[in-house]
């Protein structure tokens, strides 16, 4: 982690909370579930509960992991806020966008453990919403404000995995 210069604005200004492209599509993608006859309960294939228990567990300590390497580099785990310094450490390191691939996680496991397809086919929909609409924003401003040092963290980091 280094210390860079003082962001000229606050954040990303993000027009859409990355929390909303995926909870919104998910929280509607269960709705239809239910609707449709589903239960809200885990679903009898003991396979496919085992899997979507341990990728929603995985989520679940990926955003932990992230939101601690974050704390401990000085910055806000809401991209919304003003960044002052680029963090590489934690999960840092092998993705750009741990959260975000928490949030995949995350959406992925109750899909599995739901054993439904609404929620299932809300994934793609939020994931082009956040490459669409969150992570081109996101990486103008930490290129503007923390510069070269930001532009080799891409050539060295994956963006997902």
């Amino acid at each position: 982690m280094s210390q860079v210069r003082e962001p000229e604005s606050l954040g990303a200004e993000l027009k859409f909370s990355p929390r909303a492209i995926f909870g919104v599509p998910v929280a509607v993608s269960v709705f239809l579930h239910v609707m449709t006859g589903g239960d809200i309960q885990v679903g009898g294939n003991l396979i496919l509960a085992t899997a979507g228990g341990i990728l929603a567990s995985i989520g679940l300590v990926l955003v932990a992991w992230a939101t601690i390497a974050l704390r401990k580099g000085g910055q806000h785990p809401d991209p919304a806020r003003a960044t002052t310094a680029l963090v590489t450490d934690g999960p840092f390191q092998y993705t750009r966008n741990p959260i975000y691939l928490s949030f995949t996680s995350l959406s992925l496991g109750v899909a599995l453990l739901l054993n439904s397809y609404w929620v299932l086919g809300s994934l793609p929909i939020s994931v082009l919403g956040l490459q669409i609409l969150v992570i081109p924003r996101e990486e103008r401003y930490m290129e503007n404000v923390i510069g070269h040092q930001f532009n080799a963290y891409c050539e060295s980091v994956r963006r997902w995995l």
